[in-house]
């Protein structure tokens, strides 16, 4: 499967799972593989007997000094799922972005990686209406953490047919900015994580999940979690609350597109 394009201002690697993990680790200073794996990187011409070749390096710069890891991925009912990654170094980055024939990984200067990014997640001039609902049931945190999105959107959908019951717009038992997009399906969900190097492996310092529709943007927190944010908890005790995989209801917290990039916008440089 792995392909190597240079026909563009920077070589792209096409590569299947095992052919990107095995690569990565070459990059990272691992011995060259002889397996079946490498023998397709060699044919495409990613490896060689001295490791990976002067045609492909640029697109794996950032992998070996990399100091950040960032995972970014956006969901909506109107478009199959985007996932980009990027392996982040002081000069260089690795972008990974997950398409239907495999990942695609290619260079970037440091500067260059927002770029890559802004499109998912979903930064754009909003009207700022909100009018509720507050709370999503236990259900949507499930369907989230499977990753199962077509129950979710089947979810999104029921919760606006029970709020929605003909009242007045924004009044009790009437629709909302929220509802409209979750019965529209005009709603898109971003899931961000980021990463940073501890002992030999990577540690997760920073996540953020956010649902939007066209009107309005929010931050869905673990309901525990908000209750100790609320209550001034320490840090440490916040992330020990946060760190529970046990489904619970999700608070909607209202956040404007400047918030979001100025809590993520960091997340896009060498630590």
């Amino acid at each position: 499967m792995a392909r190597l394009e240079t026909s563009g201002y920077t070589p792209v690697l096409i590569l299947g799972d095992a052919e990107w993990l095995s690569l990565r680790a070459v990059a990272m200073g691992g011995r060259i593989p002889k397996d079946r794996i490498a023998r397709r990187l060699r044919r495409s011409g990613v490896l060689d007997d001295q490791g990976i070749t002067p045609s492909a390096a640029p697109a794996l710069h950032g992998v070996a000094g990399a100091t950040r890891h960032l995972d970014v991925a956006r969901f909506s009912p109107a478009r199959p799922g985007q996932r980009a990654e990027a392996w982040i170094g002081p000069e260089r980055a690795t972008i990974v972005k997950h398409e239907p024939d495999g990942y695609h990984v290619y260079g970037l200067d440091g500067c260059e990686v927002p770029s890559a990014f802004v499109q998912l997640l979903d930064v754009r001039p909003r009207h700022n209406i909100d009018l509720g609902p507050r709370i999503l049931p236990q259900s949507v945190y499930s369907f989230i953490d499977s990753g199962d999105l077509d129950a979710l959107a089947e979810e999104f959908a029921r919760i606006a047919r029970q709020l929605d019951r003909g009242g007045e717009p924004g009044q009790l038992g009437g629709p909302t900015p929220l509802t409209d997009g979750f019965a529209s399906g005009q709603w898109t969900l971003s899931l961000i994580s980021t990463s940073t190097p501890r002992d030999g492996g990577w540690e997760v310092v920073g996540s953020l999940t956010t649902l939007s529709v066209p009107e309005c943007l929010y931050e869905l927190i673990p309901k525990s979690v908000a209750t100790a944010l609320d209550g001034g908890a320490a840090p440490e005790v916040v992330a020990q609350v946060a760190a529970s995989d046990l489904p619970e209801e999700l608070v909607l917290a209202h956040m404007t597109s400047l918030e979001l990039w100025m809590r993520v916008s960091s997340w896009f440089f060498a630590a």
